[in-house]
Order: structure tokens, then C-alpha cells, then sequence
């Protein structure tokens, strides 16, 4: 429905390419004979790699702690069918990546969500995380920094939400294919901090601005756990791309500079979002720590975030309403700021206009 001329906000898509370094290695690999099936878990000096990568929290992490997936989203399916039984409960952040509920009702359990408030930076507390626990609650997903808010944890919240898990006996699974993507701080990754019934799913879409070549990893300290998800990948892929790991693994070892370089451009245009966003009457936005998206309140009367992003769209700006990411999500926008900053002011422009004509400022 969008224009030609429409400044897009709307896909959480990096716009970069992945390293050229990375792209002569897929070539090379494919003229090279790289085009069969490999082994189900990944190509063994890759995973070595990924596992290294983490050493500075795990130390004893190896290749079989890794298993290389068809993309995050691969990485999620695989983990609720190795772990999810009919009736099984588990519980989900909200507002949320749209495929969490999904893929727990395809795995024949029940999503049940847990609010991530903007009063509380969209981090959950425990009373909340306590009310919704049942006897048959088997998991907990966390998503820091998270898509669509931004949100992010400090390690103290970081280290009570692990010990709620702990004392209910709880898988956690935490989906951190953010974690390159963090400003003003360090990343808190819930691996390594003293709960070892923890699962990681992690993708090279937004380390390496890999989006379409969809590929990533799971990752877990636990060798049972990772033992019966790789026999969901298996089941459900077979294998990862066979020259494609080759590329990631080059990237890995000599392009390690690159998810740095796109951060820091990326906290750029934060920053310039931010401040646009908090001058307009009726819009607050919290400054987010991690990802590229922003989740500003957008208090229009009498309309809701659907018909808040349709005004935008007609005037040539394109986001997403915050109710597409769950009931929770009501009274939100969200921005990707994916695009240089030049369209960010030009976009910001015509947000300024719109929501003034529709407040009536």
C-alpha cells in the first residue's frame, strides 16, 4: 500500500550488505565444490568458532554446544519441538515476535504472555512473571534486546528473571540475535550467569546484515538438551547451507569488526529518532539500549495504533501499529530505524505533521 515515495520504518531489516570479505568466501566455496549436504549440527570449525565466541561466559563451551540452523526463526521452531509436549504451557514476553505464540500452538502447547510494560522499560517483573505460573508452565522465552521495543536488561534483572526460572525448575530460552547490536553498554546475555537450563537461539541476519541468507545457530550449555535439538533440525531442515557456513565462519575470523561499524551508525539514527519523537506532543519514547527498533507511545484520541499507522501511511510514512505484536502493544507505533538519517529527518517530518493534524495541535 506504500508509496514510491513512502520513507519505510516499517521491516526490521538492516541496509547493509554482509561483509564483502564474507560474500567472496560463499563464491569461493560454491566454485570450490561446496554444494552438498553437510553434517546436521554444521560444519564443525564454525561451530568451534561460534563456541569461542562465548568463552568469556562459558569457558567450556565447544562444537557440540552449537547447532547451525536455517536462520532464528529455524532456531525457535526447533527448540519448542524438542521441548514442547501437548498441554505444555509456556510463557512469552508481550508485546512479541510475532512467530513465539505461533510456534508453541504448532508444537501443540498453550502461549501464555506475560507482560513487558513501557513503565518498567519493557522489562517484565517477577509478580508478573509468578501470576501466570501453573504446574504445567515447562519454559520461559526472553528477548533482550527485544524486537519490536528495544528493550534491554541490566544484569541485576537480568540475574532475577534467571533465578524465577531456576526456582520453578524452568527452561529458559532466550533469543539474543541482537546482542551485537547494543549501545552505551555491554550486552547481558543470559548464558554463563549460573542457570545452565538455558537454550540460546541467535542469527547472522543482524550480526553480518545476513537477512536472506538465513542462517544461525542454537546454543546451550546443557549437552541433552542440544543432543534432541539436533535431532529437530534434522527432521525439519536436514542441514544448513553447505558453502554459506564457510562464508560465516570467514566472517567470523577476519570481518569481526563489522557488526561495531553498523552499531555505531545504528545508535546515530537512535538518537536522531529519539529526539524527533519526544519533541511531538503526545509521543514518548524511551531511548532503547539494544536493537534497532523504537516503540514509542502515540496517545491520539479516540484512535487506535492500526488506525494511527494508516494516517501515517497516507502521509507517506510507513511503520508498524504496536497491536501487530500483541494485545500489549495497543497505544504503540514501531519504528526500524534501518534507513540512513537523511529519510529518518524526512520521515520524522511527516510523522511531526501528521500526528499535529490528527491531535489537532
Amino acid at each position: 500500500m506504500a508509496g514510491d515515495d513512502a520513507v519505510q520504518f516499517g521491516l526490521g531489516e538492516p541496509d547493509f550488505q554482509p561483509p564483502d570479505i564474507a560474500i567472496e568466501a560463499f563464491t569461493r566455496a560454491m566454485e570450490e565444490g561446496r554444494n552438498k549436504y553437510t553434517t546436521t549440527a554444521g560444519l564443525p570449525p564454525l561451530r568451534q568458532k561460534i563456541a569461542e565466541t562465548w568463552h568469556h561466559l562459558v569457558p567450556t563451551l565447544d562444537e557440540s554446544n552449537v547447532c547451525m540452523t536455517m536462520s532464528g526463526t529455524n532456531a525457535l521452531l526447533d527448540i519448542f519441538l524438542a521441548l514442547v509436549d501437548p498441554g505444555d504451557e509456556v510463557l512469552l514476553p508481550e508485546p512479541y515476535f510475532p512467530l513465539y505464540p505461533t510456534d508453541v500452538v504448532i508444537c501443540g502447547g498453550s502461549p501464555v504472555l506475560y507482560p513487558c510494560n513501557f513503565e518498567n522499560g519493557f522489562v517484565p517483573t517477577v509478580a508478573d512473571l509468578e501470576a501466570r505460573l501453573t504446574e504445567n508452565t515447562i519454559a520461559i522465552l526472553y528477548n533482550f534486546p527485544s524486537n519490536p521495543t528495544g528493550g534491554n536488561v541490566t544484569p541485576e534483572q537480568r540475574d532475577e528473571l534467571l533465578e524465577f526460572a531456576r526456582e520453578n525448575d524452568l527452561w529458559v530460552i532466550t533469543d539474543e540475535v541482537y546482542d551485537r547490536i547494543v549501545y552505551d553498554r555491554e550486552h547481558v546475555s543470559f548464558i554463563g550467569a549460573g542457570y545452565d537450563k538455558v537454550i540460546m537461539i541467535n542469527s547472522f541476519s543482524k550480526t553480518f546484515a545476513m537477512t536472506g541468507w538465513r542462517i544461525g545457530y542454537i546454543l546451550s550449555p546443557d549437552p541433552e538438551a542440544m543432543g534432541h535439538i539436533t535431532k529437530m533440525q534434522y527432521y525439519v531442515t536436514a542441514c544448513s547451507n553447505d558453502a554459506m557456513q564457510h562464508a560465516v565462519l570467514e566472517a567470523l575470523e577476519k570481518a569481526s569488526d563489522y557488526p561495531a561499524q553498523m552499531r555505531d551508525e545504528f545508535q546515530a539514527r537512535r538518537d536522531l529518532i529519539c529526539e524527533r519523537l519526544n519533541a511531538m506532543p503526545g509521543v514518548s519514547c524511551h531511548v532503547p539500549t539494544g536493537a534497532f527498533y523504537v516503540f514509542p507511545k502515540v496517545d491520539v484520541p479516540g484512535m487506535n495504533s492500526e488506525e494511527i499507522a494508516m494516517a501515517l501511511l497516507e502521509g507517506g510514512v510507513l511503520c508498524s501499529p504496536g497491536s501487530a505484536f500483541g494485545a500489549a502493544g495497543e497505544g504503540h507505533l514501531r519504528f526500524a530505524y534501518t534507513i540512513g538519517r537523511e529519510d529518518i529527518s524526512r520521515g520524522m517530518d511527516r510523522v511531526e505533521k501528521v500526528i499535529a493534524e490528527l491531535r489537532g495541535d
